[in-house]
């Protein structure tokens, strides 16, 4: 099963899970109201996409961006990304840099000259993962209905600091968020775990992610219901093929015997060899031989038609 066939049934409710709770977890000032387009089309009809871009009660935008990564370019990215923004909407942007626990410190400002740009940093090294894996597993297993800043803690620990690896500290993630019970909790959880790691997760972790994923009752019930949806497409799709080809047959016999009708009617009875051609003629040579019959002027003339 190619997961990536199902990926828009997990990541369609990601983004109203993240909202305000993402808000609250790296303490921010503000309140969001919506989810922003983060479409941007440059001059030369390029296409970039932020991570997450809200719209925020002040009328503003706060927009975060999840790096794995410190590389120089890439605070100027978030500047072109932001200026964009603003040149198109007029509006102030916000902008947090979220880093993985292999990041310590990243550059968070820029002097263009007559352009001063900064935005703010969180280094999830800064959170114990081995702690909030602990705590979150102690509550799972008393059967404790987790809130939703606990959620995202959860869904964040393969970025925090950590004993462990990355992809072991994703996939006992995985399997805590498997021991919750069967509701919209423990679906919120798995659900925001696959969507941020399509965005920030290495290659060997969305691997392990997804083999693990695959296993799960939730894993299953949503491959369960794309199968479904894709045979019901696919016999739908096979319904309307039967239909058309059937009726294209149809028209093809019927043509058939149209051809060797009016054919027998100007010549005489027909050679067997002509009516093996006409019935093995497609639709097309068909109806240029109905069509031209009245120019025919003895039966050789149809054989520059048939085959």
């Amino acid at each position: 099963m190619d997961l990536k066939k199902i990926e828009d049934s997990i990541m369609k409710n990601a983004m109203d899970i993240f909202k305000q709770t993402a808000v609250d977890f790296f303490n921010l000032k503000t309140k969001i109201i919506a989810p922003a387009n983060t479409e941007l089309k440059t001059i030369d009809i390029k296409t970039s996409f932020t991570d997450y871009t809200f719209y925020t009660e002040d009328g503003n935008y706060l927009h975060f961006e999840f790096q794995t990564t410190n590389k120089e370019e890439d605070i100027n990215r978030f500047l072109f990304y932001d200026a964009s923004l603003f040149y198109k909407y007029g509006k102030k942007v916000n902008t947090l840099v979220v880093y993985s626990s292999d990041i310590k410190k990243s550059k968070t400002k820029v002097d263009a000259g007559c352009l001063k740009y900064e935005i703010d940093a969180f280094y999830m090294s800064s959170l114990d993962g081995d702690a909030a894996y602990n705590d979150l597993k102690m509550k799972i297993a008393k059967g404790d209905e987790l809130t939703k800043k606990e959620i995202l803690s959860l869904t964040f620990i393969p970025l925090m600091k950590g004993k462990e690896d990355k992809s072991t500290r994703t996939i006992k993630s995985i399997e805590l968020a498997e021991h919750m019970k069967e509701n919209t909790t423990k679906l919120q959880c798995i659900t925001l775990l696959y969507a941020f790691l399509e965005k920030f997760g290495d290659a060997k972790s969305k691997k392990k992610f997804k083999e693990v994923f695959s296993m799960t009752e939730i894993g299953k019930m949503i491959i369960q219901e794309s199968i479904e949806k894709g045979m019901e497409k696919g016999m739908k799709k096979g319904m309307e093929k039967g239909l058309q080809q059937g009726m294209q047959e149809g028209r093809k016999q019927e043509l058939i015997r149209t051809s060797i009708k009016l054919l027998t009617k100007k010549f005489g009875v027909l050679p067997d060899e002509v009516k093996i051609k006409i019935e093995n003629s497609d639709t097309t040579i068909l109806e240029i031989i109905v069509d031209e019959i009245l120019d025919f002027k003895k039966l050789e003339d149809v054989f520059k038609y048939l085959r």
